[in-house]
């Protein structure tokens, strides 16, 4: 039903209304916007809850981020303003939106029609927006449904049915994972030269299951389910040119090859016959954490726990100078060394024996029954008290960075140095290796490029300290955090681009997830999702600096407060928070299999095990 223009006292009536949204703040009451077409503008960071029906256009401007809590409902009034027959109402995005619901309270966009039907409200829009988050959100009876240009984010675990396209995609880096696409009488993914990775989606019922308009180079689109899909279940735009995407283990649920129209005819072979769609579409993520054990060490832990060679224990240092060794089933004290000073840094294990800097400037080797079986020292420079780097195993060698400068490589059973040079600052955080070269930073502020036999390659200036191990994608190409805040991407020995993070780095590196996807955490408490070209893909603030940031299946941040918090790496929801009575400042040490064992540690002095596993179930939404 489309609505005419209201009377001028009742337009005047809504304005004061929505006066809340234009200065900014929080919506926590139901919003009836009626009647006219309105423009509405949100120029401060806003929250919605609760029930806020659009009437025109609402726009978020630059600068401003819209957040949305789980189960609020945003109706859209059918409205056409102009008398083109196309109903005009939607909310557009220019700044911010994190629209996270749950599978128990979606986020609802849908019309506010009382017959609802496709093309009622005309879209979600977001344009040169970054980390744009859409989850559990169910999205119907739109015209171009989720609609973005030149912006990045996730789309997951969400419903978009019953529109005329469910999305539209320009020009944009996005990750649809796990949603639902059915009934939309146009397409159900719509894209034209985008980078996106399309995966565990269900396209159901739709004219077009995936189109593509033009451009698809970058986009992986692998294992979709595809059913009844009216024409095709991918079509290829007449203007459509370059590269296609990668498409790998795409199937339909009658087992038949999948429908391809345009520039490919050919269509995959079936992978095989699906009786269910269990892994298809939206799903629930639940985490399961058992205590395993504890063990109070009597001390602060900064460093790292680290596995031992014979998969049964674990070594774990402490800043009351001892190294504890620790069976993994159940946190028994195998052996115990004390050398008087603070270790800070995780040891290396390497030939049956560990190897660890301490505070008094000396380089231990420990064995299995934690007698010490030598040290070397090294000269004191500078007077220090902050972060030891922890050391590299590579191959039979021990590559060390120190606070004098010092970086070198030394024979582990002789405690000799093969080679060792001087560099422009102390080394506070371990070195990378990318496969043929070392990678390390200093509190100069040079990222410096080493050959194995010591000799150096290049230095690129980061204009700030770096205290972070670099995050490697491939030979010469890796990315590090810097001091002042500033996630730092270089290739080839040149700098390719930066990001400016929203707080200072901290002693926590950067996680390379994927080969294409990194996370990074900042001392203002945020946690970002990064793509390799610098695209923010989601960010999470979890309220107090990260200090460590580790894993891949799920992310571990270790905060300032006492917390390690598990995060979905897909769109950064908080899955599990685990507490400690003192701050965390390293990741913790994951074991393999079904189940994992997971031992972290705190500077409340106690070095924790538990098991955790994630299940996953379908989830589906029925008004």
């Amino acid at each position: 039903m489309i609505k005419n223009p209201a009377p001028p006292w009742k337009m005047a009536l809504v304005l004061l209304l929505i006066a809340g949204w234009a200065l900014g703040g929080s919506a926590e009451t139901a919003l009836a916007l009626p009647g006219p077409f309105l423009s509405v503008k949100i120029y401060t960071d806003t929250v919605w809850s609760g029930t806020v029906t659009i009437s025109g256009e609402t726009r978020v401007m630059p600068g401003a981020v819209l957040t949305i809590r789980p189960g609020t409902r945003i109706l859209f009034d059918p409205v056409d303003a102009d008398g083109d027959g196309v109903l005009d109402s939607r909310l557009v995005v220019e700044g911010g939106l994190v629209a996270r619901g749950t599978s128990k309270a979606p986020i609802i966009f849908t019309s506010a029609g009382d017959e609802p039907q496709p093309g009622d409200w005309l879209e979600l829009r977001v344009d040169r927006a970054e980390g744009v988050v859409m989850e559990y959100c169910v999205l119907q009876y739109s015209r171009y449904g989720f609609h973005a240009h030149f912006s990045s984010g996730v789309l997951a675990n969400s419903i978009l049915r019953n529109n005329l396209d469910a999305t539209r995609f320009g020009n944009c880096r996005f990750f649809i994972l796990h949603n639902r696409f059915e009934g939309n009488l146009g397409k159900g993914i719509n894209f034209r030269d985008s980078r996106l990775f399309i995966t565990g989606n269900e396209l159901r019922a739709n004219r077009h299951g995936i189109f593509i308009f033009e451009k698809a180079k970058g986009t992986y689109i692998g294992n979709n389910l595809f059913s009844k899909n009216e024409v095709s279940d991918l079509r290829f735009g007449d203007f459509f040119s370059g590269f296609p995407p990668v498409l790998d283990g795409n199937v339909r649920d009658d087992g038949r090859p999948l429908i391809i129209l345009g520039r490919d005819q050919s269509a995959p072979p079936a992978q095989k016959q699906i009786h269910s769609s269990s892994w298809f579409g939206p799903r629930v993520l639940k985490m399961r954490v058992k205590p395993i054990w504890e063990r109070d060490v009597g001390s602060f832990v900064d460093a790292a726990p680290v596995g031992v060679s014979d998969g049964r224990r674990i070594a774990v240092a402490t800043w009351g100078g001892g190294l504890l060794q620790l069976a993994v089933d159940t946190g028994e004290v195998l052996a115990s060394t004390s050398i008087g000073d603070v270790i800070d840094a995780a040891p290396a294990a390497v030939s049956g024996m560990l190897i660890f800097p301490a505070w008094d400037h000396r380089i231990y080797s420990v064995d299995t029954k934690g007698s010490v079986m030598g040290s070397i020292g090294w000269d004191a420079g500078m007077a220090d008290d902050h972060r030891q780097a922890s050391p590299l195993v590579l191959g039979g060698d021990v590559v060390f960075g120190l606070w004098n400068g010092e970086f070198g490589a030394l024979d582990p059973g002789r405690l000799r140095w093969r080679w060792k040079i001087s560099l422009d600052g102390a080394i506070r955080a371990r070195p990378a290796f990318d496969g043929r070269e070392l990678w390390v930073g200093t509190d100069g502020g040079g990222l410096y490029e080493i050959g194995t036999n010591g000799k150096v390659i290049g230095r690129v200036e980061m204009g700030s300290p770096i205290r972070t191990t670099p995050a490697v994608f491939g030979e010469g190409n890796l990315a590090v955090v810097t001091r002042d805040g500033l996630l730092v991407r270089v290739r080839g020995g040149r700098i390719v681009w930066r990001r400016k993070l929203p707080g200072v780095g901290t002693y926590a590196s950067p996680v390379l997830r994927t080969a294409d996807l990194l996370a990074v955490g900042d001392g203002s408490g945020a946690i970002s999702l990064f793509d390799g070209n610098g695209a923010l893909i989601w960010r999470t603030a979890v309220g107090s600096a990260v200090h460590a940031l580790g894993g891949k299946e799920v992310l571990w941040a270790g905060t300032e407060d006492g917390r390690l918090i598990a995060i979905d790496p897909v769109d950064g929801a908080l899955m599990a928070t685990l507490r400690a009575a003192g701050a965390v400042h390293s990741p913790p040490l994951i074991t393999g299999g079904t189940t994992r064992r997971m031992v972290w540690a705190a500077r409340d002095g106690v070095v924790r095990a538990l098991d955790w596993n994630v299940s996953e179930k379908t989830w589906g939404w029925r008004p």
